[in-house]
């Protein structure tokens, strides 16, 4: 699987201009993952999919988002729910994969931006979601809602639902300056039926047997969607920094410097530069991998993770991003003035890295104090973890 994604690297990479242009990922792409078996390896063995551990499809993402940090994301955005569908009551679960096995499946998990109603058999659902990855490629979409006076206190339950791409309006408002190719649109709805049944309480994606287990018992579909969440997000972004890194280490092997006509790659700031970008990546990396197999022991063992074990993982996920974008942005500076031309490799993966540092869940603000605060006594903020 590995060796087919590094394959496509530079695939990718030269469609990823066209891709932007039209703002989507090329159908030629998404065939070739299908060809490729990318899209099922998290899929429940029971089913035709290969049931690999969460670790395989982030490595997976990174090796694309080295040639296109669009494909990169819409791969792992889709890929991962087959993972999520996994933890559905099975009757959800046989409605997609019954219908069709290779179905890709979006989401916008945002819970505010959706509401709800229990009515019989099911919930009347409205809502509009923004950043919609891969909806344009996709039968089906998760996505986040609050139900009314579902909760144990009476106030709202957080629960995410899976519903037909074709019973949302779609609205085609993606104009932004990176990321652009991964089609993140807005998606709507009004009084939609929702049976119970494709319906998964946010809740039960702590870490603990699910509406799923019975019928998936390996213990990769019981691990925490809200803990391991952030990696998905930073692992493209590992994958772009260091695409990045490839192309601009073989650049810098071979070029002088204008003014002195010096090797450039003989410069002692650009050795300690392109040292420096290097060992954040594989320490992004590093730290991924720990967490990943942490959570996949606690699985194994049929515990419940701690808080402070996932938001500390949240911590890791942030910290890599981090990494990924200092390491980006090391390795555009040393480039000089080349690497700000519009037909330079560095001009469009400077900007999707760029704009994926912007997501929430990866955002060091937030992830770094939610640990801070448990690590030194304090009752958790975040109650879905």
């Amino acid at each position: 699987m590995l060796a087919r994604a590094h394959a496509m690297i530079p695939v990718v990479r030269a469609r990823a201009g066209a891709a932007e242009a039209v703002g989507r990922i090329p159908e030629e792409t998404i065939r070739e993952l299908h060809k490729n078996g990318l899209w099922r390896i998290n899929q429940p063995a029971r089913v035709g999919g290969g049931e690999y551990d969460f670790r395989l499809l982030t490595e997976l993402a990174q090796e694309l988002a080295r040639g296109c940090a669009s494909t990169g994301w819409v791969y792992i955005n889709l890929a991962v729910h087959h993972w999520m569908l996994a933890m559905w009551p099975p009757e959800g679960q046989d409605t997609v994969w019954n219908e069709n096995p290779d179905a890709l499946i979006a989401s916008s998990v945002i819970y505010p931006a959706g509401r709800a109603v229990k009515t019989d058999g099911g919930y009347r659902l409205t809502g509009r979601w923004p950043f919609c990855s891969g909806i344009n490629h996709s039968e089906w979409i998760m996505v986040g809602g609050m139900v009314e006076g579902a909760g144990p206190d009476g106030g709202p339950e957080a629960r995410v639902f899976l519903i037909r791409t074709r019973d949302l309006t779609i609205h085609d408002n993606w104009d932004v300056m990176g990321l652009s190719a991964t089609g993140s649109v807005d998606s709507e709805c009004d009084d939609l039926f929702v049976p119970e049944y494709m319906t998964l309480a946010g809740n039960a994606t702590r870490g603990d047997r699910t509406p799923g287990t019975d019928a998936n018992p390996s213990p990769v579909y019981r691990q925490s969607v809200g803990g391991l969440f952030p990696h998905m997000i930073s692992t493209v972004l590992l994958g772009v920094a260091r695409g990045m890194w490839d192309v601009g280490v073989e650049s810098l092997r071979e070029r002088s410097a204008r003014q002195s006509g010096r090797k450039v790659a003989e410069l002692v700031p650009v050795q300690n530069r392109v040292a420096e970008a290097g060992g954040l990546i594989d320490a992004g990396r590093a730290l991924l991998f720990a967490n990943f197999a942490e959570s996949l022991a606690y699985a194994e063992a049929g515990a419940v993770p701690p808080v402070e074990a996932k938001l500390r993982w949240r911590r890791d996920g942030a910290l890599a991003a981090k990494f990924a974008g200092d390491a980006g942005r090391g390795i555009f500076s040393v480039m000089g003035a080349s690497a700000m031309t519009s037909a330079g490799p560095l001009q469009r993966p400077m900007r999707d890295l760029t704009a994926g540092l912007t997501h929430a869940h990866i955002s060091w603000e937030i992830n770094g104090p939610a640990h801070g605060r448990v690590a030194l006594g304090l009752e958790t903020d975040n109650p879905l973890i």
